[in-house]
């Protein structure tokens, strides 16, 4: 819980408006927690991230379609989810 509430404050704190600018932001987070935290974290950093990416997604009205991802007008793979 501690890594999910630490990124939900940072995204919150950035002013990001753009959904790619976004996305950028968030996949560059999570290469911060990885790199900044034990290995024996990774785990619950994916978890946490997973999480934030989720409620972020519904709370920004994104909708699926088939194998795609569309988050404010930005296509992410499912893959990638």
């Amino acid at each position: 819980m501690d890594f999910r509430r630490s990124m939900q404050e940072m995204v919150e704190a950035s002013t990001l408006i753009d959904a790619k600018a976004k996305w950028d932001y968030l996949h560059e987070l999570l290469l911060c927690y990885l790199a900044l935290n034990p290995k024996s974290t990774h785990k619950c950093i994916v978890g946490a991230f997973a999480d934030l990416v989720v409620s972020l997604v519904s709370t920004e009205g994104g909708s699926r379609n088939g194998d795609i991802t569309v988050i404010a007008g930005d296509s992410i793979p499912r893959q990638c989810m």
